[in-house]
């Protein structure tokens, strides 16, 4: 009754309208038809995230749909973009509103939202050839055409290899990736819809090193540590493989420093139009993978003589700087069914879609961790230490196996009032279902504790079995002025609980539900060049869980661990977040060809109800309280300006967009600067079957430097921070594609 309770509140609140993010304000929403949202500066596999003024996600990626579902059950382990890609195979790619997202998914977000090709009347083909400056050869195409009787195919395979722009010769490619698609369809006699079968293989094999080290100089800039040349240099220490002890069994073993996912799909879509105008839509995929992950994350940076223990290879010592990482070596699998039946129709004034959502999910993993250490420097080589590479095996290892069920019932009503004035709503309610095996501790029980050398032949498994009430509710509301100008308003609300990786760490989840809450209001005005929305939003999550890592320093030797040691520890923690934004958003077009989008935001994402404790092995207790501060790596105001101009066969194109500086620490002492992040391009249209393309990523070169300071979250005196050594993730360098598209028909 209290989670009930809970829920049915949550529904209620969302009263409070905001912006319709459909219709002609759409282009204009952070999840309109503008593709550029999602030009990621960080990574050329993966879409960006884009911030409603919550934290982007961090376990993953950005949830895809394809078709109508999901392309991920979650967005975690057996990540979204890593099944996906949005090429010459996609008849449309396009972005899902948070309203839509909310009805379909239950999260309130920007998706991607893309439908693949099902086949031709006529033969049909398009190769895209991609080659870049640092040596990635991208290989995109496609045919489709008619077999016989209504039957028509598409055919796709694409191909990346990409070395990267800090590629390593020992590690050889960055980025290695494979799909292959195929498409059977048959259109209905009757002419009254159609069937699809889609069947996709991956395989996606990473290198997720875009680090490096460098000098914080305190003012919120960086400086090149030794003259490391941040995206350029290779950070990737010189090792093949690594050894780890796994986590279920204790026995040593091996991995090579990569990731590989595999995954197969297979999708079935029926459309057909029914009596009365009724259309049905049937989705139904069915989704196996694996995925086996050994990409390590940074610790601190330390400057060390040749006595401190570090040798290389040989035994001979080490001095200078010391990079300590961390491996979660991650070996998953998942097995899920999603299926979506829908019906859509219009009565009178009401367009109305009621939909039935069932999704169900074997999920596996084990995660053994282990850290080691290597030159702080290009080409780093591995450090031992006590004459071993890795030390401090599973002290943050994983496991979960169980399975998941979903189903869902949603109904929207889009009620056409009068005068171009119109009112939405939606409702989904979902029932959760979980249950599986463990390695949490129950009831006081301390066996489960994580600490070096710990696998579970020295703990135990414990069961979980849990059973949810999810749901979201929305309010679409614009009212058409004349002129052009439009009152919008919309209200969003989420009601969601912990889903099977959460039950991975040592300790058991909370199951209070995560609730959302999203309401924004404005204005829109638009004439026949112009396109312009301003509106003010406030955003609330509750019950926002994450494991992070403190790290204490000993008061008095406890054990083998001497006074002085920095211990660290794994914490999870609950806390809540909000944000009032303001965004300005615009397109500009004109009958010579130029056409300007620019968008601007402003918002102040604090934390709310952040309190806790920490005990760590000295007996010592901490009390940590964030209440009111800034969020770390989210930043308050992001401009950008989009124009691009046509002339004949060519098309001039530039994307720039400003982030403003990011905290690093909960107590906002310290801080990045902002950055400019910039895209351009042009186009040559030679006829309708040439098309050449230069692009160039990050055109000013910047570093876009950033990461995390471990045991500055406390800290007020920053004194010990200036031209302090750390590491941490850089955006792409200066880098040129040339590129050529071929169409056939």
């Amino acid at each position: 009754m209290k989670t009930l309770s809970r829920f049915l509140l949550a529904l209620l609140i969302p009263a409070v309208p905001a912006f319709a993010q459909d219709r002609q304000a759409d282009s204009l929403s952070t999840a309109g038809g503008n593709s550029a949202i999602f030009l990621n500066a960080e990574s050329d596999s993966r879409p960006r995230e884009v911030s409603l003024g919550l934290p982007t996600n961090s376990l993953g990626s950005v949830q895809i749909f394809e078709d109508g579902l999901p392309v991920a059950h979650y967005i975690y382990q057996l990540m979204p973009y890593k099944s996906w890609h949005g090429g010459t195979s996609a008849a449309s790619n396009g972005s899902m509103t948070p309203f839509e997202a909310a009805m379909r998914y239950g999260e309130i977000n920007t998706f991607v939202d893309s439908y693949n090709k099902t086949g031709s009347d006529s033969f049909k083909g398009a190769i895209s050839y991609t080659l870049g400056s640092y040596g990635q050869n991208k290989i995109d195409l496609n045919v489709t055409g008619p077999i016989a009787r209504g039957w028509k195919y598409s055919l796709n395979a694409f191909l990346n290899f990409d070395p990267g722009s800090n590629s390593s010769r020992f590690q050889g490619l960055k980025d290695s990736h494979q799909f292959y698609k195929a498409v059977l369809s048959k259109d209905f006699n009757d002419g009254n819809g159609h069937m699809s079968l889609v069947y996709q293989y991956v395989r996606y094999a990473t290198i997720m090193d875009n680090y490096g080290p460098f000098i914080f100089v305190g003012d919120g800039s960086v400086a090149p540590l030794d003259g490391f040349a941040m995206g350029t240099d290779t950070f990737i220490p010189q090792m093949k493989s690594f050894r780890y002890m796994d986590f279920r069994t204790g026995e040593m073993r091996e991995h090579d420093y990569g990731d590989l996912d595999c995954s197969h799909h297979a999708t079935f879509i029926l459309e057909r139009e029914l009596a009365d105008g009724i259309l049905l839509n049937v989705r139904s995929r069915f989704r196996t993978g694996t995925s086996s992950r050994g990409s390590g994350s940074l610790g601190g940076v330390e400057k060390k003589d040749g006595t401190a223990g570090y040798t290389y290879e040989d035994g001979s010592p080490y001095g200078g700087f010391v990079q300590k990482r961390s491996i979660l070596q991650f070996e998953a699998r998942e097995t899920n069914w999603m299926s979506n039946a829908e019906l859509s129709f219009t009565r009178g004034a009401h367009g109305i879609r009621t939909g039935l959502d069932y999704q169900m999910n074997f999920a596996k993993d084990v995660t053994s961790s282990v850290m080691f250490a290597h030159e702080a420097g290009k080409n780093p080589l591995p450090l031992y230490r006590n004459g071993s590479i890795t030390e401090s095996f599973n002290t943050s290892g994983e496991y979960y196996d169980g399975v998941e069920h979903k189903l869902a019932a949603y109904a929207k009503d889009e009620w056409k009032i009068s005068g171009g004035t119109t009112l939405g709503s939606f409702l989904r309610l979902e029932y959760q279902g979980l249950s599986g095996d463990s390695a949490n501790n129950l009831g006081g029980d301390t066996s489960n504790d994580r600490y070096a050398g710990f696998n579970l032949t020295k703990g135990k498994i414990t069961p979980f079995r849990e059973n949810f009430l999810n749901g979201s509710a929305g309010l679409d509301f614009v009212w058409r002025l004349g002129g052009g100008f439009s009152v919008i308003a919309q209200g969003i609300a989420t009601v969601a609980h912990n889903t099977i990786y959460h039950y991975g760490g040592f300790a058991y989840p909370s199951c209070d539900p995560t609730c959302t809450y999203f309401a924004q209001a404005g204005f829109s005005y638009v004439n026949s060049w112009l396109n312009l929305t301003s509106r003010v939003s406030y955003i609330q999550q509750t019950n926002f869980q994450q494991r992070t890592t403190f790290v204490h320093s000993l008061e008095k030797s406890v054990g083998d661990l001497p006074a002085g040691y920095i211990e660290s520890k794994v914490l999870p923690m609950s806390y809540g977040i909000e944000s009032f934004s303001w965004t300005t958003d615009a397109i500009i077009s004109t009958r010579g060809g130029f056409n300007l989008h620019l968008q601007f935001i402003l918002r102040d994402p604090k934390y709310r109800k952040f309190l806790f404790d920490a005990t760590f092995s000295d007996g010592v207790r901490e009390t940590y309280d964030f209440s009111g501060k800034n969020v770390t790596g989210l930043h308050k105001a992001e401009l950008s300006v989009e124009p691009s101009y046509t002339v004949k066969k060519w098309r001039f194109w530039l994307t720039a967009r400003y982030i403003s500086k990011q905290y690093i620490n909960k107590t906002n002492t310290l801080f990045f600067n902002g950055r400019v992040e910039t895209f351009g391009g042009i186009d040559f249209k030679l006829n309708d079957h040439f098309k050449f393309s230069l692009n160039v990523v990050n055109i000013l070169n910047q570093k876009g430097a950033s990461g995390n300071i471990g045991g500055a979250d406390l800290i007020t005196d920053t004194s010990a921070y200036q031209n302090y050594p750390m590491s941490g993730k850089f955006i792409r360098p200066f880098t040129v594609e040339l590129g050529v598209n071929v169409t056939l028909f």
